[in-house]
């Protein structure tokens, strides 16, 4: 199950409850809608985890030794090709979502301009950002900025700002996390807390959707969590 780790999917189910939050948020009624915003931002995602590893790969021959890549499951050639290719998809569909949902013309142009600036924000944080202290959280909190603003401008005619407040609420919790992780490789207690604090991001979105809209989208968010606690386990034990 190298290809698994490699993808990290234990933590997707954080990027779905953002995903869905959004569109519960801004009023989204297109299930079709629905299914390509997950289907894009899943798949950005799980690039940006391959491409990850993939410019971590000297790194992690002395500091992670198990990873798929150093411990040979999976080669390099193979991780650079499969991340990219799921990057260039997720952004290829990302094109398709402001034409399937009910927004202006306006928030077409701006949605498709924010899947191009999260594309590269996913392979200059990946290539050499994530190196830098400060810049490198900083753009990973934007990601998931970016993640909620492109769904706010796909399902809504006009954005509010109290929407686009909330993804930055988020987009701060996820750089503070990210400061904690670069000290992951030497604490065993802190990657699992920043992994379970990972986790609450889908409790956080269920309390954003009991605010804005009602506690029956606010259920269907929180049922993401036991998935993702599944998910983390199975994943730990291949």
């Amino acid at each position: 199950m190298a290809i698994l780790q490699l993808l990290r999917i234990s933590a997707l189910p954080t990027l779905w409850s953002n995903v869905l939050t959004a569109y519960f948020i801004g009023g989204g009624n297109n299930l079709n809608l629905l299914f390509f915003l997950l289907v894009s931002m899943s798949s950005i995602y799980l690039g940006g985890m391959v491409l990850n590893d993939y410019f971590d790969a000297e790194t992690d021959k002395i500091e992670r030794p198990e990873r798929p890549i150093p411990s040979g499951r999976i080669t390099i050639r193979t991780a650079f090709i499969l991340g990219m290719c799921l990057v260039t998809f997720g952004v290829f569909v990302g094109f398709i979502c402001p034409f399937i949902g009910d927004c202006s013309d306006y928030e077409k142009r701006v949605a498709i301009g924010i899947v191009t600036v999260l594309f590269c924000c996913v392979i200059l944080y990946n290539s050499f950002l994530k190196r830098m202290s400060i810049i490198g959280p900083f753009v990973m909190g934007a990601c998931r900025i970016l993640c909620y603003l492109f769904v706010f401008f796909t399902v809504e005619r006009i954005v509010l700002v109290s929407h686009t407040v909330w993804s930055i609420f988020v987009g701060a919790y996820v750089m503070c996390l990210t400061m904690v992780s670069r000290f992951e490789a030497n604490s065993q207690k802190i990657q699992k807390g920043v992994g379970l604090a990972l986790s609450f991001l889908i409790l956080i979105d269920a309390i954003a959707c009991l605010f804005f809209v009602d506690i029956i989208h606010a259920f269907l968010v929180i049922l993401l969590y036991p998935v993702a606690v599944w998910l983390r386990r199975f994943v730990s034990m291949t």
